[in-house]
């Protein structure tokens, strides 16, 4: 997760799995960015509380590997977003 207060840039979810899609904006260059992803599974305590847990099961593995894929697919479109922005950023500097 990031330091700062800012919600994911996505979330993902399938199954009981959720994936959080964390944007890093380099100090040094902001239009340097990478991208982390953080897995959980939701569960219902026994007072029927909604919790997360990083531990998974056999089960939640293989979806977790459904889960990945579409993660990634959206990284690549993230990343797309963040180069056309940078160009319109870019393109009004230039004007």
């Amino acid at each position: 997760m990031t330091s700062s207060n800012q919600p994911p840039a996505d979330t993902i979810r399938y199954g009981g799995l959720k994936a959080s899609i964390w944007r890093n904006v380099s100090q040094e260059d902001p239009t340097r960015v990478r991208y982390s992803v953080n897995y959980v599974k939701g569960y219902k305590n026994a007072e029927g509380e909604w919790k997360d847990t990083s531990s998974l099961s056999e089960m939640d593995n293989l979806k977790l590997g459904v889960l990945y894929s579409q993660v990634a697919m959206r990284i690549v479109e993230l990343k797309l977003e963040d180069r056309q922005s940078n160009a319109d950023i870019e393109e009004e500097q230039a004007a």
